[in-house]
């Protein structure tokens, strides 16, 4: 029993933070954009499909996890220039119903040219087998997600708390005429932060790809799962998707060793808990909810 809840919180902290990289990118968006991003599932999706590609095609893990996440970058700032961009300031159900549009459309686009079939990444052979936890052997690609994942989001979070870039982020999301006013081009700024949104849900497709088979329908399974956890550590917090990421990712892994069948139950209780409590979210503002 104990080995069985070591293995589940190990487990549980190896998704947390990769699903913080898919509801990071989300909540950024969402908080310097305020766009509603229902496509964001479908981007993680085809980062999952371009890595088992070029990691097929190329033969490299690593050239997959630098490839990959570019090019959905590039079909991000495509999708926000040329889609998003002209709603701004429009109601929000628009960019919902776009996003959410798109996102079949990605979904279709992948199932006519790679078909349904389920692939794999393959991990490479410095990453396989598996390394003694106590009393546990626990995947050593695993670890290495886990640590990989770790490291981004807090360069991420440093990135923007401390840097010129994150100001000038957090300036144009509170302020977007004054930022204007002073000879920036704000629009550039919206763009970078949607395609910085789009290769970190791209990192994580080419991450989980090597931890679970890669299919159609994973984009709208993971963008639930991002949903609740922006919802719950507060929209537009960083630090809440982060934290709210960790806590999804433990309570799913406890989930499916006491009861697999009901843990997306268990998800959706905690969310309605802490929307009774704090409707905000733990980390978001009255003015976010």
């Amino acid at each position: 029993m104990v080995e069985a809840i070591i293995r589940a919180t190990l487990l549980g902290l190896q998704l947390g933070m990769t699903l913080a990289l898919i509801a990071a990118g989300l909540t950024l968006i969402f908080g310097m954009l305020d766009v509603i991003n229902f496509a964001h599932g479908a981007l993680f999706m085809l980062g999952a499909y371009l890595g088992t590609v070029i990691a097929g095609q190329l033969g490299s893990f690593w050239l997959a996890l630098l490839l990959a996440p570019l090019i959905v970058g590039v079909i991000g700032a495509a999708i926000e220039i040329l889609s998003l961009r002209p709603l701004y300031g429009r109601n929000p159900l628009y960019h919902i119903l776009l996003t959410f549009g798109i996102a079949i459309m990605i979904q279709g686009a992948i199932l006519q040219i790679w078909g349904g079939q389920s692939r794999r990444i393959s991990v490479p052979e410095i990453l396989s087998g598996s390394v003694p936890i106590g009393p546990v052997n626990y995947p050593l690609y695993w670890l290495f997600v886990f640590a990989f994942s770790t490291v981004l989001i807090g360069l991420v979070w440093i990135g923007i708390e401390r840097s010129n870039l994150g100001i000038l982020m957090r300036a144009s999301a509170h302020d977007t005429e004054m930022v204007n006013a002073l000879g920036i081009d704000v629009s550039k700024v919206f763009t970078g932060v949607f395609v910085f949104g789009a290769v970190l849900a791209g990192v994580a497709g080419v991450l989980l790809s090597g931890t679970q088979s890669v299919h159609p329908g994973m984009g709208f399974n993971v963008i639930i799962e991002a949903f609740i956890i922006v919802v719950i550590g507060g929209l537009g917090s960083f630090r809440g998707a982060v934290y709210s990421a960790l806590l999804i990712g433990l309570v799913s892994a406890y989930g499916a060793l006491i009861a697999p069948t009901l843990t997306e139950l268990f998800l959706f209780l905690l969310m309605a808990v802490v929307l009774m409590i704090k409707p905000s979210g733990l980390f978001g503002t009255t003015e976010a909810a």
